[in-house]
Formats: structure tokens, C-alpha cells, sequence
């Protein structure tokens, strides 16, 4: 059985059994043009409709596990775990209200040509600068909503007034900061690594912000570009490690760059998930010039 027919069949055992729940299959597209599909249950009362994506379940189909047992365990999650939500989402009816939890997410260009139709964006350099509002909640934790199109009709504002209040936002709030690497590895591993214990031989950095979630988007920020350049002493090259976070290193320590960018695509097909991807080469920052190229 295919993944669409198993999510098929998997709703249509819980929408038999269960009484209080309605399920649906439900597609995201996430960033990239990744669509991941699941099951999106519903319940009278409530405003908030969970969805469970279902790989693990259908690897377990595959291994011998069938579809009533698979349902089971989804329903038992949704009880036990009281996925029944009511969210306040009134602050979202007036941009005022809204305006303190928009933030901005960098992303690949050429990758979201669909998605970048749909909202607000600014192109910088061949990447695309996008509004996303955070929600937080109690219950269920922290989400986020991309801001699309229609919200500006909706809130009475426009692009560039939303584009420029998520900037400042980004910028005031989220805790941009420089590690190098060593202390990087340091925090995962325990201990520090000898060889690496110069770090002035070795000026590779590390740049995010607090929250480790979209930290790339500091590649537009010129001050913080300028205080990074002072910290590694020149220009530099930014390697965009994912969306998420950057790598930097001193251009005086690496001048090929077709290698880095090998490198880069690499680590793009074997290590990182897809929607987590932000470009496939290399961008340079000139300190004399202020500028980040590429």
C-alpha cells in the first residue's frame, strides 16, 4: 500500500470508530516546495486542529503493523495527550495586536517561487526575506504562522510596513550573537578539544540567535555583519550551514571558494532535512565595503 492510500485508510478506521473526532488527511508545504502530508484531527468545540505526520506509523505499516492498531495508537495519543485545543487568536484580527509578533525567516529564492507568490517578500541578494507571526501557547508550546497575502488585506497594511516591522523585531529581540566553533563543539561534546584550543589560529565562528530557529536571518543585518568582521579581524566568508544558523570563516584562512561551495552541497544532500536548506554556495563579506556579497 502506497503512503497516500495508508493515510487513506488509517482516517477512514478512525473516522468509523471514533465519535468525538473527525480526521482529515492534510498537505503542508513547508519551505523549499516540501509537502509533507498527515492526519489532521478535529473536534467540535475546539479552534485548534493538531496534525500528526504519519512517516514512523507507515514504516511500522510496512512492518507488519495494520491499520486498526495503527488508529488505536493514534486516538489513544490524542486522549492522552489532550490534543484538544482552544487558542485565543483575537490579537490576529488587527495589526496593531499582531504587529509585536511578526519576525522574519530567510529563505532560498529559487526554491519557493509558489510559496513567494502567495506573501510578502523582499529579495536580498538571491534569497527572499519573508514575515512569519509567533504564537505561543501554554498547552502546546510555540508555533508559527507565515504571513501570506491576504493577511495585509485583512490587517489594512502592506508589504513593506509588515517586512519592516519583522526586521526590527528580528533585530531587537532575538539575541544575535558570534560563537566560535571550539565553543561550539565544546557545548555538545563536554570537553574541550586541544587541537582546536587556539582559536586565533582557527577563526571559524558559528553565528545565531538565542532561540537557534532562523538565524540566518542575520545575514541581513549590516551592524551585526560589521561586529562580526571585527571579531575575525577582516573579511570573511559566510557558509550558509542551514536555515538556521551560518558558519563564518576568515577569508584570509580559505580562498577557494568552489571548494567550499562543494562542501556546502554536500552537507546539503547528506545531512540536512530539505525544508532546512537556504542556498548552495558560498556569500562573502568585505568589511572595507560594509557589503555581504555573493
Amino acid at each position: 500500500m502506497e503512503y497516500m492510500d495508508f493515510l487513506n485508510a488509517v482516517r477512514d478506521y478512525i473516522n468509523e470508530t471514533a465519535k468525538d473526532v473527525k480526521v482529515t488527511v492534510h498537505s503542508s508545504q513547508k519551505n523549499n516546495g516540501v509537502i509533507l502530508c498527515g492526519l489532521t484531527f478535529s473536534q467540535e468545540g475546539y479552534n485548534a486542529s493538531p496534525t500528526i505526520y504519519m512517516d514512523n506509523y507507515y514504516v511500522d505499516y510496512l512492518g507488519g503493523s495494520d491499520i486498526c492498531e495503527i488508529g488505536d495508537r493514534l486516538l489513544n495519543l490524542y486522549h492522552e495527550n489532550d490534543l484538544a485545543v482552544n487558542l485565543n487568536m483575537s490579537f490576529f484580527d488587527d495589526f496593531d495586536s499582531v504587529s509585536g509578533k511578526l519576525f522574519i525567516k530567510l529563505i532560498n529564492k529559487q526554491k519557493n517561487e509558489a510559496f513567494l507568490s502567495e506573501v510578502p517578500y523582499e529579495q536580498f541578494l538571491d534569497l527572499a526575506v519573508t514575515a512569519y507571526v509567533r504564537v505561543n501557547d501554554k498547552k502546546i508550546g510555540s508555533g508559527i504562522i507565515m504571513v501570506r497575502n491576504d493577511h495585509l488585506k485583512h490587517w489594512g497594511t502592506d508589504a513593506e510596513t509588515v517586512l519592516s516591522v519583522a526586521r526590527k523585531n528580528t533585530h531587537d529581540h532575538d539575541g544575535y550573537k558570534l560563537r566560535h566553533i571550539v565553543d561550539v563543539i565544546t557545548s555538545f561534546s563536554g570537553t574541550d578539544n586541544a587541537l582546536l584550543a587556539d582559536r586565533s589560529d582557527f577563526p571559524m565562528y558559528v553565528a545565531t540567535n538565542e532561540r537557534m530557529t532562523n538565524g540566518a536571518a542575520v545575514m541581513i543585518m549590516p551592524d551585526k555583519l560589521s561586529e562580526f568582521a571585527q571579531v575575525i579581524g577582516g573579511d570573511y566568508y559566510v557558509i550558509p550551514s542551514s536555515v538556521h544558523e551560518l558558519i563564518l570563516i576568515g577569508k584570509q584562512q580559505q580562498n577557494n571558494t568552489h571548494d567550499i561551495d562543494e562542501m556546502i552541497r554536500q552537507v546539503n544532500e547528506t545531512q540536512l532535512g530539505p525544508d532546512d536548506i537556504l542556498s548552495d554556495h558560498v556569500y562573502m563579506y568585505s568589511k572595507r565595503d560594509g557589503v555581504l556579497l555573493f
